[in-house]
């Protein structure tokens, strides 16, 4: 799909970019678009959808817990697949398009995430995404597809030793040195998914990389900023403003 292929080239570009930074510094996540190929690196142990909720508008409150997996959000609600934006799966989402909707790991060892994102309202500006780990952070701009259409899946795996606490993310325009998009944007997101390539660690005691000095920090956020210019796609309007 045009949009996976723009993705895949900003972190090509954004990994030349880092390349100035000794390789000692931070081991860069490996990105996929494609579920089987993700799948087929590791095990799958958790894994959080929204098709068990109502096929209209479902309120929810501001933290909801999902086995392993916390969401955070102003508050959340499922959007399902009869509510007025027709999503083609009920979609988790944060009423407040405008802040940041966030998601807390509570146990150790994942170091494989997963989740399908899909635009409810407008189209065409980016999803900025923060990934934690116990060794540093990384930042994507991703532009998943409409939700009527399509749902783009996003995998990402850090070598063993380095896993996930959690991630974050929200609507940004980068024409507006990425602030968060006016209000006429809302994406959702399911099938969040938590996985191990070997052993599951217990404990935060685990071996892996060193922590970046905040200069290499820096550094890869202008390399996300500077592809994610190359690669913004079409704006288009969809019919319907969501309803709280």
């Amino acid at each position: 799909m045009r949009f996976q292929l723009t993705v895949a080239t900003a972190a090509v570009a954004l990994m030349t970019l880092a390349s100035a930074v000794p390789a000692s510094a931070f081991d860069f996540p490996t990105f996929y678009s494609d579920a089987t190929s993700f799948h087929a690196e590791g095990t799958i142990v958790h894994k959080t959808d929204f098709d068990a909720y109502g096929p209209g508008v479902t309120p929810l409150g501001t933290s909801e817990s999902f086995a392993g997996l916390t969401l955070l959000g102003d508050p959340l609600a499922v959007v399902g697949v009869d509510a007025p934006q027709n999503p083609v799966r009920n979609l988790i989402t944060n009423t407040d398009p405008a802040k940041l909707t966030k998601g807390l790991i509570g146990q150790t060892g994942y170091n494989m995430l997963s989740f399908k994102l899909g635009n409810l309202s407008g189209y065409g500006d980016q999803v900025f995404v923060e990934l934690f780990t116990n060794v540093t952070s990384y930042a994507y701009g991703l532009y998943p597809g409409p939700a009527p259409e399509v749902l783009t899946f996003y995998g990402f795996i850090v070598p063993q030793g380095e896993y996930f606490l959690g991630f974050q993310m929200n609507n940004t325009d980068f024409g507006s040195n990425f602030e968060p998009t006016p209000i006429d944007q809302t994406f959702g997101l399911t099938d969040i998914e938590l996985g191990a390539t070997g052993e599951i660690c217990l404990t935060r005691v685990c071996s892996g990389g060193g922590v970046p000095e905040p200069a290499s920090w820096a550094l890869m956020i202008l390399g996300f900023g500077l592809a994610g210019v190359t690669v913004r796609g079409r704006r288009r309007a969809i019919a319907g403003a969501f309803d709280a």
